[in-house]
């Protein structure tokens, strides 16, 4: 095997680590053999600084707006025409080459330029191209996947917030936005957001291999009386409340689970998946004393488990290399595609809430259902009022597919509305990033990032910022890289079968998800993708 090829296959198109296992084998043992240590220096250039683009990078990346990708060698830069021209390719949103040879791109198609250059003494400039396609590949966890590939993390944009001591995760934005034609807006609870100062700060990070395509992140804040909160429901509607009550009682098939239901503390309740059925439904029965007549709604504080993003990856696996032809089907508007996309997610459900009445009988109430396994989101289902202390509610949900943090009663206030925020500053890598600030306050525009990037939002909040409720409104859509792992799974046949006989593709695959449930969470979390330092 050539290893000019090699670094070719992985270097310029890194995006499909594991396109050629071979490749691997021969790389990693040189790399053991003779040693590493040398870095590939990774520069990201915004199109308005093109001009500073480092002309000593063999290669030079281009991604546009749309998600596709210029890869392009001997390239120069056209000042006056406002393009760069050069040999190469042009690849797709899925990394399929649409056209070759020299190749003209208009800097205003592009969302960021990227050059790669090394930092490696003479003595070994021979074997650098080897050394640099290491240290990419464990930069980029790559290793990791390829050995894990339905339990490399993936999900969206995350948002990073200060809890009082420390920036945790609070928020992942449009998690069922998989595509353009899926993009949506989605609102998250700041729940444990504590603000010192008005100038407050979100963390935007991705941190999977993915491309993301963000519209705007603008805060929504709600102005409360002092000790109280907001909660929001389904239908985005603000309600406040000075009142909240803990269960007195909670049970599921495991017993008793009320220590964990108690408080939104990371502290979470959750049971592994039916052996035979993916879609089982299980029970949990709550009960609350003491409770205020005329309390009318139950907060959730929940996330899904991994086994919606183990659906999703086998989906793409099963689609393989046609995953491209079903996206495009779907972006020409096909709705019978659009509703079978759905289909598994529906088929699996929410957490559907049941009241039981005055004659013992269990009536259904409402449902919470928010796609996403990374952070917590906090929700509100109003109830009839309450005419007595204590309570009975029943949750209804499919066993292994949520992770429950808490459940309370609330009485509810006023219906408020919030204020819109958008960032007055962008910041990356601790210098003002202009051309991503613009991009995500034009609502004509959207940022697009890649894997590694970290963005620092900053809002100016209100004088009295300590009253008021933070909710994060994101909008956009994200691609999913497809894995040359995944590939030896393609089957159109079973492809078919998840999106238009959910039912049986959930019994066909619950011996497979079963085989990784017990440890895909800790492997999930262990892959997130970091930029080499």
């Amino acid at each position: 095997m050539n290893l000019k090829k090699c670094f070719s296959a992985i270097f310029l198109k890194p995006k499909r680590p594991g396109r050629d296992l071979l490749c691997w084998t021969i790389l990693l043992t040189f790399t053991f053999l003779h040693g590493c240590g040398y870095m590939l220096k990774r520069k990201l250039t915004a199109p308005a600084q093109f001009q500073s683009l480092d002309s000593s990078s063999p290669f030079l990346k281009a991604h546009t707006h749309d998600g596709r990708v210029y890869i392009l060698s001997s390239w120069k830069v056209n000042s006056e025409n406002q393009t760069v021209t050069g040999q190469g390719e042009l690849l797709n949103v899925n990394r399929e080459t649409l056209e070759t040879g020299e190749l003209t791109i208009p800097i205003d198609s592009v969302a960021i330029f990227e050059t790669n250059t090394q930092d490696i003494p003479p003595e070994v400039q021979a074997r650098s191209a080897i050394l640099i396609a290491t240290a990419s590949l464990v930069g980029g966890i790559a290793i990791f996947c390829a050995m894990n590939p339905k339990a490399c993390f993936g999900s969206c944009p995350t948002f990073y917030v200060s809890d009082g001591n420390q920036l945790t995760l609070q928020a992942e934005g449009f998690s069922a936005s998989v595509a353009p034609v899926l993009e949506a807006s989605d609102v998250d609870a700041l729940y444990r957001a504590q603000p010192t100062d008005s100038l407050f700060e979100i963390q935007m990070k991705n941190e999977a291999l993915e491309t993301h395509v963000v519209r705007h992140a603008d805060l929504l804040a709600v102005q409360r009386q002092p000790g109280g909160r907001v909660f929001q429901t389904a239908d985005k509607t603000f309600w406040e409340t000075d009142t909240i009550v803990e269960p007195s009682a909670a049970s599921g098939s495991e017993g008793d689970c009320l220590s964990l239901l108690r408080a939104v503390d990371g502290q979470e309740r959750f049971s592994e998946a039916d052996p035979e059925y993916l879609a089982t439904r299980e029970i949990l029965d709550l009960e609350f004393e003491n409770v205020p007549v005329g309390s009318d709604g139950l907060v959730i504080a929940a996330r899904q488990s991994l086994l919606s993003t183990f659906l999703f990856y086998q989906g793409l696996s099963y689609m393989g290399r046609s995953a491209g032809q079903w996206i495009a089907v779907l972006e020409r508007g096909d709705t019978n595609l659009e509703k079978a996309v759905t289909g598994i997610g529906q088929t699996l459900g929410g957490i559907e809430v049941l009241l039981q009445d005055d004659t013992g009988q269990w009536v259904s109430v409402g449902e919470v259902n928010e796609t996403g396994p990374l952070a917590v989101d906090v929700h509100l289902v109003k109830l009839p009022a309450i005419k007595h202390e204590r309570v009975n509610i029943r949750l209804r949900l499919t066993k292994g597919h949520w992770r429950l943090d808490a459940v309370k009663l609330v009485k509810l206030g006023e219906q408020l509305r919030p204020i819109r925020l958008s960032p007055i500053t962008v910041n990356q890598d601790g210098v003002s990033a202009d051309e991503a600030h613009q991009l995500l306050t034009d609502p004509t525009k959207a940022l697009t990032t890649l894997p590694g990037d970290v963005y620092t939002l900053v809002y100016q909040l209100p004088k009295d910022f300590e009253n008021y409720e933070l909710f994060l409104e994101s909008r956009g859509y994200y691609l999913e890289w497809i894995r040359e792992e995944w590939l030896v799974d393609e089957n159109p046949a079973l492809a078919a079968m998840m999106l238009f006989n959910p039912e049986r593709a959930l019994r066909v695959l619950a011996p497979e998800f079963k085989k990784i449930e017990t440890d895909m969470e800790e492997k999930f979390w262990r892959s997130r993708y970091e930029k080499p330092q």
